[in-house]
């Protein structure tokens, strides 16, 4: 008895190859621009503890260490990872800081935002500005702003 390929798995083979090289992905758009800063509900200060440069994903706001990696296709003995556009919106990574700030209390507060100008620096007395939340979604934000004297 003979193997042959027959035309449907060829044309399995076919959509599997265009997939890898295509990708999946959905309309590419730019990220939203981010919402202004809302009403402030309440702040703090203390002072910077520590500060690390990160990416910020403008489209998430999660830095990019918390990120899953993307789907891969088994090729044969290999698996081929496939780029994915999650919500039709193109990543946009920005420059950002993960400031640690700490309380009088003691408190160790962290807060990741886009990279501001100058950088924070350690020992400097800053505000942590807690947003009102919003009235549909309930998400409130945080930042940390210098102290003005």
């Amino acid at each position: 008895m003979k193997l042959t390929v027959g035309n449907g798995v060829r044309f399995a083979l076919g959509v599997c190859l265009a997939a890898l090289l295509a990708g999946c992905s959905v309309a590419q758009m730019e990220p939203a621009p981010a919402r202004p800063f809302g009403e402030i509900d309440r702040e703090e200060r203390g002072v910077v503890a520590a500060v690390h440069d990160t990416m910020l994903d403008l489209r998430t706001g999660q830095v990019k260490g918390l990120r899953t990696s993307t789907p891969t296709v088994p090729v044969g003995l290999v698996g081929v990872a496939l780029p994915v556009t999650i919500g039709g919106e193109k990543r946009k990574d920005v420059p950002g800081e993960e400031i640690t700030v700490r309380l009088p209390s003691g408190k160790l507060v962290l807060v990741v935002q886009e990279l501001s100008h100058p950088a924070f620096a350690v020992g400097e007395q800053v505000r942590i500005q807690y947003e009102k939340p919003h009235h549909i979604s309930g998400e409130s934000r945080t930042r940390v702003t210098r102290v003005d004297y």
